[in-house]
């Protein structure tokens, strides 16, 4: 039964991506064509949604293989600084949005670590917190990514956010054991499962200046 679900959902995410594809192109090339302000931005908006779609349908997919242990995931050395960075430019690539600041942090003497790690999983992990944090603060926030290291040699990414946070209720779930087999966790649940696959630790706080702030050891 659990090889069928992970078969379904691989197939209508499959199945989606063309007539979804098709209507992104068509969202795009009305937006570029036409000098229509409310035209524009109505285009705009199908395909900012066509997009925020496509993301869900692949966490679908990817919580599935990792749930029930059908994807083959493989860890790679990654330069972690050069990963972050990769990740930061592209986020700022999709929102374009002057709401939204964006800061990255990290310490010098992390500038070279290499870590082991499945580049793909977190990528998407760290682009859902992103995204997360934005879709949660529409009137703008700044979102930082910090890379640290404490007296122990543990090695930190911390994503946090300065907008209207998560109530304490959330956040005691979010930090519960089993959060991310819960069903209908969605972004905050596949995070978790990226963590747990890595064998890292994660924990969920309130943001130093408000907002909520999600923090990973690494190392």
């Amino acid at each position: 039964r659990e090889e069928e679900r992970t078969e379904w959902i691989a197939g209508v995410s499959h199945d989606i991506r063309t007539p979804l594809a098709i209507v992104m192109g068509n969202a795009e090339m009305i937006a570029a064509s036409t000098r229509e302000e409310e035209v524009r931005q109505r285009a705009k908006s199908i395909e900012t949604q066509g997009i925020r779609l496509r993301r869900l349908v692949d966490n679908l997919n990817l919580s599935g293989k990792l749930e029930f242990g059908a994807g083959k995931f493989e860890k790679k050395k990654v330069r972690i600084s050069r990963f972050l960075r990769k990740t930061l430019t592209e986020i700022m690539n999709q929102t374009e949005d002057d709401r939204y600041r964006f800061a990255l942090e990290i310490e010098d003497s992390l500038q070279d670590l290499e870590l082991y790690f499945n580049e793909d999983l977190v990528e998407r992990a760290v682009m859902n917190l992103l995204h997360n944090a934005i879709r949660h603060n529409a009137d703008g926030c700044k979102i930082e990514m910090r890379l640290y290291q404490d007296s122990k040699n543990h090695v930190f990414l911390k994503l946090s956010d300065t907008g209207k946070g998560v109530s304490k209720e959330l956040l005691r779930r979010l930090n519960s054991r089993g959060y991310e087999w819960e069903f209908g966790t969605g972004q905050h649940g596949l995070v978790k499962q990226v963590a747990d696959w890595h064998r890292w630790k994660l924990f969920f706080t309130n943001g130093e200046q408000g907002g909520l702030a999600c923090t990973i050891r690494l190392k």
